[in-house]
């Protein structure tokens, strides 16, 4: 079965290049994004994206052309975004968790002409370039008495020709760790990543943004939901509240400071800024929308947070190489409808969904298999990597690696995630990635790594060992230490159990189903 979203009109697509013309032009003192103290205006936005993009041109930067960024959030990613699609530019988003060893294997994948960074990074970014005979033009976010990307914001500007808007041309780069464990650059073209919006505006079961709306967004640049929620409020001439601070403490503050309407968590932290809200006493936001993704939100916390914040909650399914594909809006967020309140909803406008067999069969409605999807908004491809975007783009279609089915009303269920993938806090963890760290350790002789539920972060990233042949076996906290020097944190392991022989296949291969069988087993009978 086939289940379609709405068709996008191409022809009346908004370029993200044409933003900040056209809001400055109409509403030029409005704050289009709010971080910390310092508000960015919508003739601020379009002045400074203009003069960033006639810098680089001047500079001699050709178009298409990669500018690497390496920072926290803040408004000045958002600059260089849409300078990137101003001036023809793509823009590459590292994870600023990255160890030095990480951050290398994608400079050396992306090969930026220019790397902004943020000031505090540069040993590790000195480290991560180190030995290479080509290196990029480096600019701080910041610098004291120096050049850096916010005094070019400032800076005289010669005239800028502006890029052509072509669907076809790539935009914007952002990696995510693949099976294998090395970084995949998901590269994304000029069209797919304007066609966001159209596709939001286009579907019944989406709330619509007002120009009045005030949005919040703790989520990192280096991640589609983070840029995609924050260009759905500046896509509308919406106010964004941008922080690099996620505590509840800060997201409750900032939300009645600045009078938040919409507001992006993940479930992880909803229960969170709940839980403060009822230690502290703090004073609950008054929402008009709340979103979500990464997990379901639970019946339990759907009705505390709705009683809260006195809104509706909208999820969003997706993933980085295709973005959101599949909304469950706030009308279907009914406790009184407990079944859908598992599902990730229907299709996006612009996106279509098939469950398919192993044979590549279609399944008719309530049969398990394999999640295809095709979207206006779909990765162009992976970046240096043609035979992996051989192998997950067929004939047009995404193959997720997720399993799920639909239902005769064409709601999406997910029932298993078939690339072993972790969810942690909302951010993805991949098994392989972990494991090729810790094997490495001395006293490690095998390793599986895997996701066990945890109440907090949704799954608790757990290492379990079989330790090597004198008998020992690393404490968790030596672990954690030997993997922070080549993991970013959240994907060192939480939690570690040591065995005396890891189960395997005939051919030697570790059965992580199994591993994950016997932690359960364990966990009941505890």
């Amino acid at each position: 079965m086939r289940v379609s979203g709405p068709p996008i009109d191409r022809e009346r697509v908004e370029w993200i290049a044409d933003l900040p013309a056209r809001f400055a032009a109409e509403t030029p003192d409005k704050p289009a994004i709010i971080f910390d103290s310092r508000a960015t205006c919508f003739q601020a936005l379009e002045e400074g994206s203009r003069r960033l993009a006639a810098g680089w041109q001047a500079a001699g930067l050709e178009a298409g052309a990669t500018i690497g960024y390496f920072g926290r959030n803040s408004e000045l990613f958002y600059q260089t975004l849409f300078a990137c699609a101003r001036g023809g530019y793509v823009l590459a988003s590292f994870n600023w968790r990255y160890a030095a060893a990480e951050l290398a294997y994608v400079l050396e994948d992306a090969r930026p002409a220019l790397l902004i960074h943020d000031p505090d990074f540069a040993g590790l970014v000195a480290q991560a370039l180190d030995g290479r005979p080509s290196r990029p033009i480096l600019l701080p976010t910041v610098a004291a008495g120096g050049p850096s990307l916010a005094t070019a914001l400032h800076g005289p500007s010669g005239p800028l020709v502006e890029a052509p808007r072509r669907y076809e041309d790539p935009l914007l780069l952002i990696y995510t760790s693949g099976t294998t464990g090395r970084p995949k650059g998901v590269l994304f073209k000029h069209g797919a990543v304007s066609a966001f919006q159209s596709a939001y505006d286009a579907s019944p079961q989406w709330d619509d943004w007002r120009r009045d709306d005030v949005g919040l967004s703790a989520m990192p640049n280096f991640h589609m939901a983070g840029i995609g929620f924050m260009m759905m409020g500046l896509a509308v001439g919406a106010t964004m509240v941008h922080t690099a601070d996620p505590s509840p403490a800060n997201l409750i503050a900032l939300c009645n400071r600045h009078a938040v309407t919409r507001i992006f968590m993940v479930p992880t932290v909803i229960r969170m800024v709940l839980d403060d809200i009822r230690r502290t006493g703090a004073q609950a936001p008054k929402l008009t929308g709340l979103y979500y993704g990464a997990s379901p939100v639970g019946s339990a916390l759907l009705k505390e947070g709705m009683a809260t914040f006195g809104c509706g909650f909208t999820q969003f399914y997706g993933m980085t190489e295709a973005c959101s594909t599949h909304v469950l809006g706030p009308a279907e967020h009914d406790p009184a409808r407990p079944q859908l309140m598992r599902s990730v909803g229907r299709p996006l406008a612009g996106v279509a969904c098939e469950i398919r067999r192993a044979d590549g069969g279609v399944c008719p409605p309530g049969e398990h298999g394999e999640i295809w999807i095709r979207s206006d908004m779909l990765m162009a491809g992976y970046a240096n990597r043609p035979r992996d975007t051989a192998e997950a783009i067929i004939d047009g279609w995404f193959r997720t690696g997720d399993g799920g089915y639909v239902d005769e009303e064409g709601y999406l269920y997910l029932t298993d995630r078939l690339k072993d993938m972790i969810i942690t806090g909302g951010e993805n963890v991949y098994p392989i990635e972990v494991e090729d760290v810790i094997i490495d350790h001395p006293q490690v002789a095998a390793v599986a790594v895997v996701g066990i539920p945890d109440p907090v972060w949704g799954e608790r990233v757990t290492a379990v060992v079989e330790p090597a042949a004198d008998g020992t076996a690393p404490e968790l906290d030596q672990l954690r230490d030997f993997a922070r020097g080549r993991l970013a944190g959240y994907k060192c392991p939480r939690a570690l159990v040591v065995v005396d022989t890891l189960p395997r296949t005939a051919s030697g291969k570790i059965q992580r189903g199994v591993v994950r069988s016997m932690l359960e087993t364990m966990r009941t009978n505890a």
